[in-house]
């Protein structure tokens, strides 16, 4: 009997070994760890402040009228009244947008000693770029972006002119005694260029050159009355010459280009971008390049040197607008990324 016992508590005991063994082999099993996965690619974002130390040079007109630009960095910045640019980045793995904006407002008064005693011009214009990209290449030396986007120009212009009263009252008299073939060269002679000016000191539409025709063509009305020719001829060249005028033009373009990067060492690399565009939907053409050496100061912080074009060849045939203007010039940005 006492042998069945210690036969019986060997058998349930080696039972109990083997069920406990087989736990402790499917415990790793159970607990096993999911596979890894991959992390998701982070964001990547780029904040520069560019400035742009331009030159311009090209043509512009209204109206069949046109006006050659050719003006220096040294003429530009005296006749600056406000600039601002801003260059911002955002990236995700091989997906990104760019976006560029630069403002810039012109102002300058003449005093051409004639029938206006001054004429005040302005400008202003904003220039934005905004596209999308994708990362064709990346690699330790480098990178290859393909972009695509839009630019739009918003372009406004304006002329105030103050006339000149004791000068005026004399041309009236010189109107009057005038021979009818001699009245136009005499009104080209006291105007002084300053409603269609051939080289203005900014890019610069000729505004008020329909004025001078109106002008003209009141003197001449006024000659049919020789008793009150004098006063009437006054009146005209005070009314003409005491005027404002404005012009406003925006418009977009599509464009396409490519962008790159190559690292000379950690500190040090250089950059380039390219686009072309218009294609006739709103410019002829339109085109900009830049390019630079630049230098990674912190982690975060970066500068870079480098240069800037921008030709825009655009034409509104509704009022005969041209801008055939061309913007270039040594560039400066320093930015954060992160």
């Amino acid at each position: 009997m006492r042998i069945r016992l210690l036969l019986f508590a060997g058998a349930v005991f080696a039972l109990i070994g083997r069920a406990g063994a087989g736990s402790v082999e499917l415990e790793p099993k159970e607990m096993a760890p999911p596979p890894n996965i991959t992390s998701s690619e982070p964001w990547y974002f780029n904040i520069g402040l560019p400035g742009w130390l331009t030159f311009v040079s090209g043509e512009t007109g209204l109206r069949g009228v046109n006006s050659n630009v050719n003006v220096s960095f040294n003429q530009i910045i005296r006749r600056v009244q406000s600039v601002f640019s801003l260059s911002a980045e955002a990236r995700k793995g091989r997906f990104g947008i760019y976006g560029d904006f630069f403002y810039g407002g012109l102002g300058d008064t003449v005093y051409p000693e004639g029938l206006v005693s001054s004429a005040n011009l302005n400008s202003d214009q904003w220039v934005v770029d905004g596209e999308v990209y994708y990362r064709l290449l990346e690699g330790s030396k480098g990178s290859l972006d393909l972009r695509a986007g839009g630019r739009y120009t918003d372009s406004y212009s304006s002329l105030n002119l103050s006339p000149n009263g004791p000068r005026i009252d004399e041309a009236a008299t010189e109107f009057v005694n005038a021979a009818n073939s001699d009245l136009r060269d005499l009104l080209e002679r006291l105007l002084h260029g300053v409603l269609d000016d051939k080289n203005p000191p900014f890019p610069f539409p000729p505004l008020g050159f329909d004025e001078k025709a109106k002008l003209l063509k009141l003197i001449i009305l006024a000659r049919r009355h020789p008793a009150t020719a004098h006063e009437v001829i006054r009146t005209v060249l005070r009314k003409g010459l005491n005027q404002r005028f404005s012009l406003t033009e925006r418009w977009a373009d599509p464009y396409i280009g490519a962008a790159a990067r190559y690292n000379m060492s950690k500190a040090f690399y250089l950059t380039g971008r390219v686009d072309v565009g218009g294609f006739g939907v709103a410019s002829d053409i339109t085109t900009q390049g830049t390019v630079a050496v630049g230098c990674q100061i912190t982690r975060a912080i970066y500068a870079e040197l480098g240069f800037r074009y921008l030709y825009d060849h655009y034409t509104d045939d509704s009022n005969g607008f041209l801008y055939k203007v061309t913007t270039y010039g040594p560039q400066v940005t320093a930015g954060v990324s992160f």
